[in-house]
């Protein structure tokens, strides 16, 4: 009876953790490991229901064997569901050794060795030795970037699967038996151990989906920047946590004649022209350096360790290269340009003001004819051109 109970609340664990898995899955971008550890808690419910229902159907040692076969297949899906969350190899190769060793040695020792603690140490060391690749898994990864609890609940995994032929020998009640004192104690501790882990996936996956969906709410979908807001907030909490004695410039760009592009060759191709403007500040930016889509046509940088003459010089790279673009529903001497405002963000400057600034030289751009960079200085003066040299070599027409 204290068995049935047990595994009557296995199985109602499980439901529910492969359902809240199963919604993960369905909106995290990344599902892999929503996908597989959905999986391996489908298979300890199959082992709760195997466990109550197998022992009226089928002898003892085949229930034995039956449920070894679905707990073993969750660790393994276990395992692969931590290689794809920490972004690492799955060691197909090692776990199929393990899996083809495990199922023949199990099966051979259950057929000659059952009800003897052989049997049940074969099953143990089956266990523990699958449950060891995902502790491999997590310690392949560098240590700044490794788990410690998740690594402590695979340990405590292993110690658990270790000592279930110990508890039946202490115990002295029939090594191997289904139905004795060691076995619910057994099934007690691998259903701590189960939810304790469980909850822990769960808080993993709800964590990075939380993150995930935080970064869609910041990003354009077109260009693959940051949006408005995203931007805004990140040039804000960059500022707060840089010294103040770091150099950083801002940079507004506008696509020239934008709404002719639109009118003329249709959205989709506006569209194209967005993202191949994305594409190439994705390209051209630095760690660290910050880029967002703040409206229809314009966009922004934020250039960290940078004075205006650095800024300027990426911008004159920005201008010739977008320029240089041709796109492969329109004929090939088709081109597009876009215009560029720069301004040194001076220390203790609020960000506002320096928007402002790179805004007033961008106006400047566009008054000069378009296609070209102008900067302000730290008193507001729009700078022109006599501020710089710059000389850019050809660049490789690119078709996009």
């Amino acid at each position: 009876m204290g068995q049935t109970y047990i595994h009557a609340v296995n199985i109602a664990l499980s439901i529910a953790i492969v359902c809240a898995l199963a919604a993960i899955y369905r909106y995290d971008r990344n599902g892999k490991p929503a996908l597989w550890w959905m999986l391996s808690f489908i298979a300890v419910l199959f082992m709760g229901v195997g466990a109550v229902v197998l022992p009226y159907l089928v002898s003892e040692e085949t229930t034995r064997f039956v449920l070894f076969v679905f707990n073993i297949l969750a660790i393994c899906c276990l395992n692969i569901g931590i290689a794809w969350h920490t972004g690492t190899a799955v060691p197909w190769r090692l776990m199929e050794t393990i899996l083809a060793t495990a199922f023949v040695v199990t099966f051979l020792t259950g057929l000659f060795f059952p009800q003897h603690m052989i049997s049940a140490t074969v099953v143990a060391l089956s266990l523990a030795s699958a449950q060891c690749v995902g502790l491999y898994i997590l310690l392949r990864m560098p240590s700044e970037d490794r788990d410690g609890v998740f690594a402590l609940f695979l340990a405590v995994g292993i110690v658990n699967y270790m000592s279930a032929p110990l508890l039946e020998l202490l115990l002295n009640e029939g090594v191997g038996s289904l139905h004795n004192g060691a076995a619910i104690i057994i099934d007690v501790n691998n259903s701590v151990v189960m939810i304790g882990l469980a909850f822990f996936l769960l808080f993993s996956l709800s964590h990075r989906l939380l993150f995930d969906l935080k970064g869609q709410s910041e990003t354009d979908s077109l260009s693959g920047l940051l949006n408005r807001h995203g931007f805004h907030s990140a040039v804000e909490k960059y500022m707060d946590q840089s010294e103040s004695t770091v150099t950083a410039s801002l940079i507004i760009c506008d696509l020239d004649r934008f709404k002719s592009i639109n009118d003329e060759y249709g959205h989709y191709v506006g569209d194209r022209v967005i993202a191949a403007f994305g594409r190439l500040l994705r390209a051209g930016a630095r760690e660290g350096d910050l880029c967002g889509r703040v409206g229809g046509e314009e966009f922004c940088i934020y250039l960290h360790n940078s004075d205006i003459r650095t800024a300027r010089l990426f911008a004159e790279w920005l201008r010739e290269a977008f320029s240089s673009i041709s796109y492969s529903e329109l004929d090939e001497d088709i081109r597009f340009t876009a215009s560029f405002g720069v301004a040194q963000i001076s220390h203790c400057e609020n960000i506002e003001d320096a928007f402002r600034r790179a805004d007033k030289a961008l106006y400047v751009a566009k008054d000069d004819g378009r296609n070209c960079v102008r900067s302000c200085n730290g008193v507001g003066k729009p700078a022109g051109r006599a501020e710089i040299r710059f000389e850019v070599r050809p660049e490789r027409t690119c078709k996009t």
